[in-house]
């Protein structure tokens, strides 16, 4: 039974390396595309489909919660303080009276873009953590 077991997950596994081969020579930026049979891997087009697509992949699941990696968390929270922290800095300097010089406007408008889009990658990375720990 267990020879059974172990030679039919033998072949599901040969199957499913097959099913990447193909789909990976048929599509623009799945992983395996740019290195499939004939190429160096080095072409410029390749890599930046590769590279957007696994960007693509990572953000589709941080918005949809299926992160479970805790040192992909950990980053992404980190990231996320990093680009609120000038807008919190900026909003203390303006309590204290320093106001910004000149073209105020710019300088607003670049911090609330950085930090909304912190808080957002900081929220989705809290509620990620979240159903990891309570499931």
């Amino acid at each position: 039974m267990t020879k059974n077991t172990t030679l039919s997950q033998l072949s599901k596994k040969s199957n499913a390396k097959e099913h990447h081969k193909k789909t990976a020579t048929l599509l623009r930026g799945q992983p395996g595309y740019r290195t499939r049979d004939g190429r160096t891997g080095l072409d410029p087009i390749d890599m930046r489909s590769e590279a957007a697509h696994t960007t693509g992949t990572l953000l589709q699941k941080l918005v949809s919660g299926n992160i479970r990696n805790p040192i992909y968390l950990l980053l992404l929270m980190v990231l996320g303080l990093v680009l609120i922290t000038p807008l919190v800095l900026a909003i203390l300097e303006i309590m204290n009276g320093n106001q910004f010089a000149g073209s105020a406007w710019n300088a607003w408008m670049i911090l609330v873009i950085a930090a909304i889009v912190g808080l957002a990658i900081l929220v989705n990375s809290i509620r990620n953590l979240m159903k990891m720990v309570f499931r």
